[in-house]
């Protein structure tokens, strides 16, 4: 399915660097142009646009995609590079690649790497990226994290408002691996964008994630989680310590995603082969019994599951979120699924300060 029409741009009313934020004066949500694709728009451009996950009701944050930018001629890729991204498609570009031999980093991947026990965070979920961040920046305001975006969700990270806002911080650094692009750095595989996060720009906190746009279908196998297991045994096989943040909720009414998620539990125990670790913020008897028997499976590797025995640290978590506007998983803030944002915060606390908060 893909849903087009024309529509006439009434307004932009947000721009920078990478997009512009559009009304038409005949459809119902807003339009996100990508600049990488198409030149800026005014006001009585007529554009095409797909709206096929608005019309479907998708949460790909309620904007209609332009498609095209009539009578004008799309703007000249970035052709430093010889790695293509989006290959094969209408829109592939080609981008200059940390590990290809004319970046000024090829030197770095003809040597032998290891993460030296160093943890790692791997979150599923677009939302828990800037929790992360602010966390860390109240914890110790120096730190640099850097998050590697892979391709299991948006391919286009500047789609995400909450990393064009992170883009501007001074200890945060992003790296697009795969067909995922809009890094401050292009990679094209997990274990070369570990490698420069962790020698080159000597992130003290690295995290894995993915964009806006998460897959899910109900299925055991059909979500975008399953690409974790590959992140954790990635992470494994370079000596590193993956610290896996639980997906934990009891605000959601899915069966498959009250307690501790089918989304953390498959992944991890089916198709992980390395040791991870598992923090869990205070749950009262009842929460706690029921993560105990969501766990009670066969694993392929043996993990380290701490369960939290004192409440989050409440002052951290609110001075994190006073610097984010409008947080939210899934629909929901922090009084309405604490445990979800507590369990962010005490992976957070155990990779920097080596101990749940």
């Amino acid at each position: 399915m893909d849903l087009e029409c024309l529509a006439t741009i009434a307004e932009v009313y947000f721009e920078d660097d990478t997009i512009q934020l559009l009304r038409t004066t005949n459809t119902k949500y807003p339009a996100i142009l990508y600049k990488r694709f198409f030149p800026t728009v005014t006001k009585g451009t007529l554009i095409k646009l797909n709206h096929t996950a608005t019309e479907l009701g998708l949460g790909t944050g309620g904007y209609d995609l332009v498609k095209e930018v009539l009578a004008s001629k799309r703007i000249q890729e970035n052709i430093d590079g010889h790695i293509m991204k989006l290959r094969y498609t209408p829109m592939q570009q080609a981008m200059m690649s940390i590990e290809e031999p004319g970046s000024l980093y090829h030197s770095l991947f003809q040597k032998s790497f290891t993460l030296e026990g160093k943890k790692v965070l791997l979150a599923e979920l677009h939302s828990m990226v800037p929790l992360i961040y602010y966390l860390a920046q109240e914890i110790e305001p120096t730190i640099t994290c850097c998050v590697i975006f892979d391709d299991s969700a948006s391919l286009l990270l500047e789609g995400s408002q909450h990393v064009r806002l992170l883009q501007k911080e001074v200890w945060f650094h992003s790296i697009t691996i795969g067909q995922c692009v809009g890094g401050e750095y292009e990679a094209i595989s997990l274990p070369s964008a570990l490698q420069f996060a962790s020698t080159c720009l000597k992130a003290d906190l690295i995290i894995i994630s993915v964009g806006p746009g998460v897959v899910g279908t109900g299925t055991e196998y059909g979500h975008s989680a399953m690409e974790m297991a590959n992140w954790a045994n990635v992470v494994g096989a370079l000596g590193g310590c993956p610290v896996w943040i639980p997906r934990l909720s009891f605000a959601d009414k899915r069966n498959r995603h009250y307690g501790l998620s089918h989304h953390t539990i498959t992944p991890l125990y089916s198709f992980t082969y390395c040791s991870c670790v598992l923090v869990f913020p205070l749950l009262v008897h009842e929460q706690k019994s029921l993560i105990a028997k969501q766990l009670n499976s066969n694993s392929l590797a043996t993990h380290l599951i701490t369960y939290q025995e004192k409440p989050v640290d409440r002052d951290l978590l609110e001075r994190a979120f006073s610097r984010i506007e409008g947080l939210t998983t899934m629909g929901r803030g922090y009084t309405d699924d604490p445990l979800f944002f507590e369990a962010v915060a005490e992976a957070v606390c155990f990779c920097i300060e080596g101990k749940t908060s």
